[in-house]
């Protein structure tokens, strides 16, 4: 299959302009001819949709695929775009240019039978959701003339065919070292917002659970990152503003792609009334070229947007490409929500002297109070502060330094001391008193 069309979404009949969901646009090739070709890049320029009471709304692709690449269910995302809801039964593509090689390097005559394909399928847009739609090409040999036409085909595209997601852009490749060798960098990951809705809330937390990065080569080796369900106000990372989720050791080379899963959006609006917000799907997706190289750190932004769904008061959030990347500004603030403020401030500090060979007391307190139920850890083992904020525990005889880590709720604080040599004789004397 050549060209694949992927909405997700809703199946049920709706009333027409009473919303909008997203088309996510894929490019898939059923074989016909293709094994004949080495390359053969397609250039979209445009893709009309048509609504069932005729009305057409046309969006921008700009995108090269090599359909060599979407044998069967493989499939390439186009774009996605935003339509308004309702039923559809027509998808036009308009196809900029066309270049065939063949498996013996000449150069193959490929023409459409028009200026642009025509599909004709019925298939529903949902209010607010994605709807996964396969477009599917075949190249076929025009009888014995060595020159070939590339048409739709109806009986393997619509809304519930396979669709095996791969990047077929036709310069997308896998990078390697000269010995193959597979190295790694760092990335940077960054969370920010565009304005466009945002100044609409008081609020609007986003809770993160993993971060996905796909190659830009043909496979489907998608490599995800656990962020412990980082949950970010998206109103403090207003223009430039951005908070850093985490840094991942990442294999060196080109990707094309990043995820990211989001389990829940919470938001308040500025007049204190909760917000109708929701996800295209369970996870963003956003095509963005970027390179990983080894020994090196690179920033990359995922820049989020939330807009208003017409005048309904509801609201979405997509991913924004033309504000993410490695080459954007960066201001880096914290982004976390407020719930981080109400955790308390907590101080540790060792009581008197600390000595080896001998027990040393911790003291855990939150302004003037003692901190009970505290996790003190030292050496691997795990004590618990008592009703006055301590713990007691042994140090070891040959210790030089004690160190110790305290968790209470989502505070945690280090503290480290010198631990003085023991008495060699076993006894310490404190006045007329001789403590064995």
């Amino acid at each position: 299959m050549a060209g694949m069309l992927a909405l997700a979404g809703c199946s049920t009949a709706l009333d027409p302009g009473s919303g909008t969901g997203t088309v996510n646009f894929y490019v898939s090739d059923q074989p016909g001819a293709l094994e004949d070709f080495d390359h053969l890049n397609v250039t979209i320029t445009e893709v009309t949709f048509v609504r069932a009471d005729g009305n057409r709304t046309t969006k921008e692709a700009d995108a090269t695929v090599d359909l060599t690449r979407l044998d069967g269910a493989n499939s390439s995302l186009v774009g996605q775009y935003e339509l308004e809801s309702g039923d559809y039964e027509k998808v036009f593509l308009s196809v900029g240019g066309i270049d065939g090689t063949l498996t013996n390097g000449d150069s193959a005559e490929v023409k459409l039978p028009s200026d642009r394909l025509q599909l004709t399928q019925n298939f529903t847009v949902g209010d607010g959701e994605d709807v996964d739609f396969v477009y599917d090409i075949m190249v076929t040999k025009a009888g014995g003339s060595g020159k070939y036409v590339i048409r739709p085909v109806a009986s393997e595209s619509g809304t519930d065919v396979e669709i095996n997601e791969v990047d077929a852009s036709a310069d997308g490749e896998a990078a390697m070292d000269e010995n193959g060798t597979e190295t790694q960098g760092s990335l940077a990951f960054y969370l920010s917002d565009e304005r466009n809705a945002i100044d609409d809330f008081e609020h609007l937390n986003v809770t993160i659970t993993k971060v996905g990065v796909q190659p830009s080569d043909e496979s489907d080796n998608r490599t995800e990152y656990e962020v412990d369900n980082r949950t970010v106000d998206l109103t403090e990372l207003k223009g430039a503003n951005a908070t850093l989720m985490e840094t991942f050791d990442a294999e060196e080379g080109n990707y094309s792609k990043v995820f990211v899963h989001v389990s829940e959006v919470d938001g308040t609006l500025a007049g204190g009334s909760s917000a109708d917000v929701k996800l295209p799907s369970e996870k963003l997706q956003l095509n963005e070229e970027f390179t990983v190289e080894a020994n090196s750190t690179v920033d990359f932004v995922y820049d989020i947007t939330v807009v208003e769904r017409g005048n309904t008061g509801k609201y979405n959030i997509k991913p924004v490409a033309s504000e993410s990347g490695i080459d954007v500004p960066i201001e880096r603030v914290d982004g976390e929500t407020n719930d981080s403020d109400d955790a308390p401030e907590v101080a540790a500090e060792f009581v008197g002297d600390v000595t080896a060979g001998e027990n040393a007391t911790v003291s855990v307190t939150s302004g003037d109070e003692p901190v009970e139920g505290a996790t003190v850890t030292h050496d691997g083992t795990d004590y618990t502060t008592n009703a006055d904020g301590e713990v007691t525990f042994a140090v070891p005889e040959d210790a030089e330094t004690v160190e110790v880590t305290v968790e209470y709720e989502d505070t945690e604080t280090e503290v480290e001391t010198d631990a003085s040599a023991a008495s060699t004789s076993g006894n310490a004397s404190y006045g007329s008193d001789v403590l064995v």
